[in-house]
């Protein structure tokens, strides 16, 4: 039922020739290009990875840098708060200082004026008194 000739051989021979073929100069020179091909885009992944890794380090150190920065500026405004917080307290304390002698001052000096005063209205008492009298006493 089955007959096999010659010409099935040969066409089988045929397939198996143009198998090699077709892997040794088509197959196996895309495989190679893909392998490749593979190996270059790891090669980039990885690369890309090891700068995304440095530029997160560096972030993170941007980050604690900016963080002290603020750190610093904050201290050293508190600093200047208390500096000019000390710096008004003096100057209140000397200006009442001043303030208080000043008063002190005008209060000596109101004083001793009034004083006088009193002792110019005494001698003048005592002077228009005799004169009223000595006006009195005449008429």
């Amino acid at each position: 039922m089955l007959n096999v000739d010659l010409s099935v051989l040969v066409t089988v021979l045929y397939v198996i020739i143009l198998y090699l073929f077709l892997s040794r100069f088509f197959f196996r020179p895309i495989v190679v290009i893909l392998q490749k091909r593979r190996e270059l885009i790891e090669g980039r992944l990885e690369e890309s990875r090891r700068r995304l890794a440095i530029v997160e380090q560096k972030t993170t150190e941007y980050e604690k840098g900016m963080s002290l920065a603020r750190t610093e500026v904050y201290r050293n405004q508190e600093l200047q708060r208390e500096r000019a917080l000390a710096d008004k307290a003096e100057l209140l304390t000397k200006a009442k200082g001043e303030s208080e002698r000043a008063v002190g001052e005008a209060r000596a000096r109101l004083t001793a004026e009034a004083e006088a005063a009193r002792k110019k209205m005494a001698a003048e008492v005592d002077s228009l008194a005799e004169k009223l009298a000595a006006s009195i006493l005449r008429d």
